[in-house]
């Protein structure tokens, strides 16, 4: 009898961590993302491409875009080099074909970003900037964010399986 109740205390943290998550479908691009429980819609861009999302100092943007440049690697390559530029200390950098993510630091903020090729030359994104003082509260969401970013049925260009979360 303890064994189980120690097996189902275990297991509210899990549920109640599942517990609020709204799915977010993008039509335009076709592609999902569950959005994490307390994150309220600031803005809606007008054109369909994504959404902004608040909870509190941490921000979440979702959207997708058609590759003008390049192909999904440069795409990649050039969001790396951007956010060098703007002075993010990258501590992830994991690329895969299909899927790239990139997380760092800079002046007391974190960033995740997690993008993913789409059929038809696009890619989906998403990008949470929290402070550091809110990662003991934003952290735990951003596995089930990665794993939730997926594009429509039917498209075979879709990334592999979710690398573990840092």
């Amino acid at each position: 009898m303890h064994r189980f109740l120690l097996l189902l205390f275990l297991a509210l943290p899990a549920a109640a961590l599942a517990q609020g998550w709204e799915p977010y479908v993008n039509a335009r691009f076709g592609f999902t993302v569950e959005i994490p429980p307390g994150f309220a819609l600031v803005q809606e861009a007008g054109n369909g491409d994504g959404r902004t999302y608040a909870k509190g100092e941490a921000k979440l943007s979702v959207w997708a875009n058609h590759l003008a440049t390049g192909p999904f690697e440069e795409e990649v390559a050039g969001r790396r080099t951007a956010y060098r530029q703007e002075g993010w200390d990258l501590s992830y950098d994991r690329e895969t074909t299909g899927w790239a993510s990139l997380s760092g630091t800079r002046a007391g903020t974190i960033l995740y970003h997690r993008i993913i090729a789409l059929c038809d030359g696009a890619a989906a994104a998403f990008v949470l900037e929290y402070p550091q003082a809110m990662k003991a509260e934003i952290s735990p969401f951003v596995g089930k964010l990665v794993k939730s970013l997926r594009p429509a049925e039917g498209c075979a260009s879709a990334q592999g399986a979710a690398p573990p979360a840092e």
